[in-house]
């Protein structure tokens, strides 16, 4: 902007009036971008020039700003009242936020308790604007309390359906008195309206500090939020209006002192949260609350955040660090650090809804250390993975590895560490309701300290010390692995494994992996062998787990081709079945040792369920001697699993399989 001192902008816009008038002339002013300057310690009102700016929220809300522009608040100084400025950017030219003069001290914009305004700063049906760098506080000492945020972004109803390019950097936003609503946040993203279906599309928050707030931290919400999979809840009924939120990142923000949730993400495609730290969550008596969670949304990514001293006061059933609520498809939450929360680390919450569900929740690389109460309360989801996760329990807990809760969860449990000096292990909800194991599948897991009745049966359970180079400590580098570890270089094939651990370590791919969020040893997957992805592939335990089986299905220990058993199928039809992960556009070859019985009985070693157009392949076995066969089969290009079986097909005898292996290559 140019600036003109002796003739401020009112003398600009008057010597200029009669070039104004002409057309071209006119549209070059028009796509200017200018500076306006709001200084609210001002004595007396100015146009908004440097030299004479506006001096109360009042003018710069009249004002409607243009792309480009400018609105700068003097550093040092408090508006009291709402900022609810009008006018867009575009994706070239966004709106900015921001301060000038030369104190140290940010702008300040103070929500007055007086008015009717619900927010401090209020954006309402504007587009393409940055904030950087304001403080804003709305205290309400009323005994009745009302709704109230620091910042509230809101569209509704917006012609072309689209609230597009918002970043918010370097905000404090703190002492916000709203009350026990979700709608009271410190900042929240909203979509409102019921006429024209309406989303967010690029919000990045970061670098932000949100402290003392009622009642949530930092958030988003939306009317457009019904599905099936979402339930009836919330005056959903059978609509189905889910219109997701899209490139919504929270990131590197700090959020404490809350009276309810810390950070939550809701109906949102591919959303981030990453590098935050949340603490002193759910300080206040204001329902159930957790650290950082996602409900609604497809596709969640969760992290690199740091969540400690959750509270879970009497009317909080939650209190855990992570939750993967209701209606959820596909979140991920890897490389966190949970510590000290008084609810345990993780919920799963897809049965808490009416009508609801959540499937395909992966938990992997976290850390969780003293925390309360569970480490992971298991209220319903339907397909979810927990892998390489870490897990220190100290002398003196009471907490619970699971407690399994409302709705049924099946989970899978595979190359976790857990060290449990304590006295909890696996029960029911608050420890009322009941712990259903055949729910869960462990495989490849360390369990060491206490035992309790309900430990998994695990193929390939380690129970020795996994030597933590500082066990109890305060650090993640205190549950990294000693060089002796025997979960070092002991995990079972994942083959959604992932290239990097907690620390940003390469994983390999062809050897084992470590135990646990760290992987300590050194590895040159040139010199591995594939690794056989058939859990207790040599039948050797002295249960079938975690092979299922139909029809005649035994454990033989007379009939077997090496070790100590194999298994029995039979008379036909029967088999034992086993659920296997894979990579998808994969080639596998499937080998075992099979016989019969006697001739006319034919049994089948094969692979099914691992492309969308059925297909399966088998080798058949009519010998009445151990014979080695194979069978080889590629995956489809979604595909994460397939099962494998040992079949009795036809005939009046038995079989036997033992020694079997999937190998890829």
């Amino acid at each position: 902007m140019l600036v003109l001192p002796a003739l401020g902008r009112a003398g600009l816009v008057a010597l200029t009036a009669a070039a104004l008038i002409a057309p071209t002339p006119q549209a070059a002013s028009a796509a200017t971008p200018t500076a306006w300057y709001l200084d609210c310690a001002a004595l007396s009102a100015g146009d908004g020039a440097q030299n004479s700016p506006w001096n109360s929220l009042t003018a710069a809300n009249a004002h409607v700003f243009q792309p480009g522009d400018q609105l700068l608040l003097k550093r040092g100084v408090t508006c009291s009242g709402t900022l609810k400025p009008q006018g867009s950017g575009t994706d070239a030219a966004p709106v900015t936020l921001a301060g000038y003069g030369s104190a140290a001290a940010r702008p300040v914009v103070a929500g007055a308790a007086s008015g009717t305004e619900k927010a401090a700063v209020h954006l309402w049906n504007v587009e393409h604007w940055e904030i950087r760098g304001l403080e804003i506080t709305f205290q309400d000492t009323g005994a009745t309390k009302r709704e109230r945020s620091g910042l509230l972004v809101e569209v509704a109803d917006l012609p072309d359906g689209v609230g597009s390019h918002y970043l918010v950097d370097d905000v404090y936003v703190h002492d916000v008195r709203g009350d026990a609503t979700k709608w009271s946040n410190g900042i929240q993203f909203r979509v409102s309206g019921t006429t024209t279906p309406t989303n967010f599309d690029d919000v990045v928050v970061q670098n932000s500090r949100i402290d003392d707030v009622d009642r949530e931290g930092l958030t988003n919400r939306t009317t457009w939020m019904c599905r099936p999979q979402y339930g009836t809840g919330d005056d959903c009924g059978t609509k189905n209006n889910w219109r997701a939120n899209t490139r919504m990142v929270f990131r590197g923000n700090t959020v404490s002192d809350t009276g309810g949730d810390g950070i939550v993400l809701r109906a949102a495609d591919h959303g981030l949260v990453e590098h935050n730290t949340a603490y002193d969550i759910a300080m206040r008596p204001m329902g159930a609350n957790a650290g950082i969670w996602t409900i609604n949304s497809d596709d969640s990514l969760i992290q690199y955040n740091e969540v400690h001293h959750v509270r879970r006061l009497a009317d909080n059933g939650d209190g855990m660090a992570f939750d993967s609520d209701y209606g959820n498809n596909h979140a991920v939450f890897q490389f966190n650090h949970s510590h000290d929360n008084e609810g345990g680390f993780m919920l799963f919450c897809g049965g808490c809804g009416a009508g609801a569900s959540t499937t395909g929740t992966v938990v992997r690389y976290n850390l969780s250390h003293h925390d309360k109460d569970r480490w992971l309360v298991a209220s319903g989801e339907s397909s979810a993975d927990l892998y390489q996760n870490t897990v220190y329990l100290p002398s003196g807990s009471t907490a619970d590895i699971v407690q399994d809760g409302y709705g049924t969860t099946k989970a899978r449990f595979t190359n976790n560490v857990f060290v449990n000096l304590g006295s909890g292990g696996f029960d029911g909800l608050n420890n009322k309701g009941t712990y259903n194991p055949a729910d869960f599948f462990w495989a490849a897991n360390t369990f060491y300290g206490n035992h309790p009745a309900g430990e998994p049966a695990d193929p390939e359970k380690k129970t020795t010390d996994p030597q933590f180079t500082n066990a109890g400590g305060t650090t993640p580098n205190d549950y990294r692995l000693g060089a002796t570890s025997p979960a070092r270089a002991a995990g079972a094939p994942i083959p959604t494994l992932g290239s990097r651990d907690y620390f940003g370590n390469p994983l390999p791919q062809v050897c084992r992996t470590d135990r646990g969020f760290a992987q300590d040893s050194t590895f040159d997957d040139t010199a591995c062998t594939p690794v056989n992805l058939v859990r207790n592939s040599g039948f050797e335990n002295t249960a079938l787990n975690p092979w299922t089986s139909y029809g005649g299905v035994t454990l033989d220990t007379s009939v077997k081709h090496g070790g100590n058993r194999a298994v029995k199928v039979g008379p036909p039809q029967a088999a034992a079945e086993q659920v296997i992960q894979v990579k998808p556009g994969t080639t596998y070859t499937i080998s075992g040792w099979g016989k019969v019985s006697a001739s006319g009985t034919e049994l089948s070693l094969g692979a099914k369920q691992y492309d969308t157009s059925g297909t399966s392949v088998r080798t058949v076995f009519t010998g009445t001697a151990f014979a080695r066969q194979s069978a080889t089969f590629t995956t489809g290009p979604g595909a994460t699993t397939a099962r494998i079986y040992c079949y009795a097909r036809t005939g009046t005898g038995y079989g036997w399989c033992d020694d079997v292996t999937v190998l890829a290559g």
